[in-house]
């Protein structure tokens, strides 16, 4: 039995650096035209500009923050604050179970292992039972995911808007009161009301489609009756496709259209910028390790750990983060219906701070409080029908919530008219924790032999962050 324990852990540790190593060439061809985990703030808050004045004072940048180094414009704290949410969640999202359908335990009276349940475990969550002494299974998956909404708004039909302030430029001076003068000095003076055109904004509307494909190859071995070890190996494929109507919003120079225009000389006030761009590679390796602590009929309590390994590239959201994830484990039931509860907190080293205007910058992740409850149907001895719910609580993940805001301009004119506002709904960044809530439901088939076929789908429950839509997964394992 000692062999063959080695023999298998050699095949696993085997299987995992034979995979880290050749993953870079089998994937050598993917496109990767930017960094996806930047792709957003530069989009929004570099790209937008206007064209280069050939004399006099120039609008080029003043409403693109990043390339005149304005890091206190509000658009960038907001447009930063959503792609952290973003990032977080798309590199953190759940890949489902590592562990084994099958479970043995060994059965004095036969001098053998025996079929521990009649069940055949879990989808997104972990059950008491262990795999038995000298057991070894392996396996893959595949997922795939699209998101369609975020915090309510949906994603791809521009209904997401931020608005990029005038940068603070100018001030009335002695200058040829004509344009493209406008008798002002390139001399900030602290507000966007002198001179007048600091008063515009621009309306950058986000469509933006993304989705991700995931296939996992995961394997489990038996240290003992009571003690599992585990691998899940990810390799990731993610889209990414952004595009921006920007529209000038002339509150101050309604009169003068060709002071902020995306065409000099013409009147334009509309332009479509689009950037994408996708990435495939290796995701974090989890290593996992279960103990039963104590046994209960078709089940028991085990204590149980997740270890995430940064092997991810951080910049294109196929991982990054290294965590460490303790939980208890509790199932039971009869030999037809058995019930599982999970209850863990998953502790994030410290990553690099989310820097504004640094391209390939990722946030750190949060610390997170998970849950997962569910119930296992034997339909009959070769069928077993999952349901669970599964939550995460992103710990000071921050919200963004819609708000109305007013925007004061200057009309303009002499004397100076009184001024004026109006008011857009945008999201204003906020502290506070993000809960996010899926329910799974999903079969595992036992053809024949110790072969395990799976089919499931994950779903959102609140509309909470980053929104997926129907979520597919399927698999198979094989137990030795």
């Amino acid at each position: 039995m000692g062999d063959r324990r080695v023999r298998a852990l050699t095949t696993i540790g085997g299987a995992v650096v034979m995979i880290v190593a050749l993953a870079p060439r089998a994937f050598a061809q993917s496109e990767e035209t930017h960094d996806l985990s930047s792709l957003l703030p530069q989009l929004i808050l570099r790209e937008i500009q206007l064209p280069t004045s050939s004399a006099g004072l120039s609008h080029a940048a003043h409403f693109s923050p990043f390339s005149i180094n304005d890091l206190n414009n509000p658009a960038v704290a907001i447009v930063e604050a959503f792609n952290k949410l973003m990032v977080v969640q798309l590199s953190t999202f759940p890949i489902g179970s590592s562990a084994g359908g099958f479970s043995y335990s060994f059965d004095p009276t036969l001098g053998t292992l025996r079929r521990a349940s009649s069940s055949f475990g879990p989808l997104f969550a972990e059950r008491a039972a262990t795999i038995g002494r000298g057991r070894f299974s392996a396996g893959f998956n595949y997922q795939h995911a699209s998101y369609d909404k975020f915090e309510g708004s949906r994603l791809d039909d521009g209904n997401i808007k931020f608005y990029l302030r005038h940068q603070d430029c100018c001030r009335t001076g002695t200058g040829p009161a004509v344009p493209p003068f406008f008798g002002v000095e390139e001399n900030p003076n602290g507000t966007l009301l002198n001179p007048f055109f600091e008063g515009d904004v621009i309306e950058a509307a986000l469509s933006l489609k993304v989705k991700s494909d995931v296939v996992s190859i995961f394997g489990n071995y038996g240290l003992t009756d009571r003690w599992d070890v585990g691998v899940a190996v990810p390799f990731v494929h993610v889209d990414m496709d952004a595009s921006v109507v920007a529209s000038i919003q002339r509150l101050a120079t309604s009169a003068n259209p060709l002071i902020h225009t995306f065409v000099a000389g013409q009147d334009v006030s509309r332009t479509t910028i689009a950037s994408s761009g996708s990435a495939t590679g290796i995701g974090d390796i989890e290593v996992r390790t279960k103990y039963r602590l104590k046994d209960f009929r078709a089940g028991g309590l085990a204590a149980a750990a997740d270890f995430r390994l940064p092997t991810g590239n951080e910049d294109d959201l196929l991982g990054g983060s290294t965590q460490v994830k303790v939980f208890l484990v509790e199932s039971g039931g009869t030999d037809r219906v058995t019930q599982h509860l999970n209850i863990g907190y998953t502790f994030s080293k410290a990553g690099t701070t989310l820097t504004a205007g640094q391209p390939g910058a990722t946030p750190t992740f949060p610390d997170e409080f998970n849950y997962a409850a569910g119930v296992e149907f034997v339909v009959e001895p070769r069928v077993t029908v999952i349901g669970d719910v599964v939550g995460r609580t992103l710990r000071n993940a921050g919200r963004l919530d819609l708000v109305t805001k007013t925007f004061q301009y200057q009309p303009p004119g002499t004397p100076a008219p009184p001024l004026a506002s109006m008011q857009f709904d945008e999201f204003e960044p906020r502290g506070g924790h993000l809960n996010l809530l899926y329910g799974t439901a999903g079969v595992k088939i036992n053809p024949k032999g110790n072969i395990l076929v799976s089919a499931s789908v994950l779903f959102p429950l609140t509309d909470a962050g980053l929104k997926n839509r129907l979520t597919t997964i399927v698999g198979m394992d094989y137990a030795f």
